[in-house]
């Protein structure tokens, strides 16, 4: 029932913004449509075939930068020489299916509590869909490199976690994980090959000195994207709440930097209640001290805190953190809450993040400062 469900947004979502979507000009002669982001992937791939330089600006095409990789702009390949109305759709199905299938891949999570996960994580699921953006893949991926390490399927594993650094760039990070398995040594060469792979990839098309060119100016470009904006995250909140100008890259590594000091512990990583806390951790992580988030990423870090929840039994004082998860960060962008309340509220005070930042607070404290064997899984 629940694929069934996930399916029916993904359609949904494609239906409502082909239908609905209405070509204006912003006077500039930009082409605007409701699945914009769907159409800088495919285009994407059309300038990579013609060596046109990726991260400029396309007025003509649409509006906003491309800014992932030339490695994803290869791979969009295989939907982009669909119209638009069947490649958005399979895009947008090809991102529930993935984080459907990564929910479903939860060790030590049975089957009900895997249900309630996915169908907390639909409303920001149809945030991401409704954009036509790529966040479901990305938390898909990461979830299942990590169901994928907890079977020992190292190859795999990390295919899925570098697959997401030419996504998201803050993806790379998760090869932390590598450090809480046996053949360590053997995982890290596998990530160094899927690295040096898909890093390569693009070549087929472009040659290698066109290559070096698109990351040369890819790195410009995330270089330049710095100063644009705060976000819905811990930049964004001091910000707004205290007037603090943080240094978005020293605050994005002083959080990482917080998260990993439970590593000193290492021994109580031993246990599976403790690396799926931290795998929770790092997945709100990405998505807090990212200056860029906006609505869509927020599945990233939902999904994490409702696997979180449901992994094993949990407090009083975890239940009003996931209340307020559930009503504060997952609802606050649908329409049980009036545009007025968005507007004047929500979005000037970035409430949004704010019960993600608490969670993340919970969890870092919890690896901290708990016995180290961590509470035992509801179905063990």
């Amino acid at each position: 029932m629940m694929i069934a469900l996930y399916i029916l947004l993904a359609i949904a979502a494609s239906v409502q913004a082909y239908l609905l979507s209405v070509r204006s000009s912003t006077g500039e002669g930009t082409a605007i449509t409701k699945y914009n982001n769907w159409v800088i992937f495919k285009s994407s791939h059309f300038h990579l075939l013609d060596g046109k330089n990726l991260y400029r600006e396309y007025p003509d095409e649409h509006w906003d930068l491309y800014k992932y990789s030339p490695t994803f702009a290869l791979v969009i390949g295989c939907l982009a020489w669909f119209p638009d109305w069947l490649g958005l759709t399979l895009w947008n199905m090809l991102n529930v299916i993935l984080f459907f299938t990564a929910i479903r891949f939860l060790s030590h999570t049975d089957e009900r509590r895997k249900m309630l996960i996915l169908l907390l994580s639909a409303a920001d699921a149809m945030v991401s869909l409704q954009n036509s953006q790529s966040n479901l893949l990305v938390a898909g991926l990461l979830i299942l490199g990590f169901g994928l390490l907890e079977k020992q399927s190292f190859f795999l594993a990390t295919l899925c976690i570098v697959a997401t650094f030419y996504i998201k760039i803050f993806g790379i990070a998760a090869l932390i994980l590598l450090l809480f398995y046996p053949e360590k040594r053997k995982s890290f060469l596998y990530a160094l090959f899927w690295i040096v792979v898909l890093w390569l990839s693009p070549v087929v098309i472009t040659g290698i000195r066109p290559l070096l060119t698109h990351y040369v100016q890819y790195f410009e470009m995330l270089r330049s994207d710095q100063s644009v904006s705060l976000g819905m995250s811990v930049m964004g909140w001091a910000m707004a709440w205290f007037g603090f100008d943080i240094s978005k890259t020293l605050a994005a590594i002083a959080g990482f930097a917080v998260m990993c000091l439970p590593l000193a512990r290492y021994r109580i990583f031993s246990g599976y209640p403790n690396r799926i806390l931290f795998t929770s951790a790092l997945l709100i992580w990405m998505v807090i001290f990212n200056h860029k988030a906006e609505s869509p990423a927020f599945i990233i870090a939902t999904s994490a805190v409702y696997i979180w929840f449901f992994s094993w039994k949990k407090s009083k004082a975890d239940f009003i953190l996931f209340i307020t998860v559930v009503i504060f960060t997952s609802l606050s962008s649908t329409d049980l809450f009036p545009p007025a309340a968005r507007d004047s509220f929500f979005e000037p005070f970035v409430i949004k993040v704010v019960p993600c930042i608490l969670v993340w607070l919970r969890i870092v404290a919890e690896l901290m400062f708990t016995k180290g064997h961590g509470a035992l899984p509801l179905n063990s």
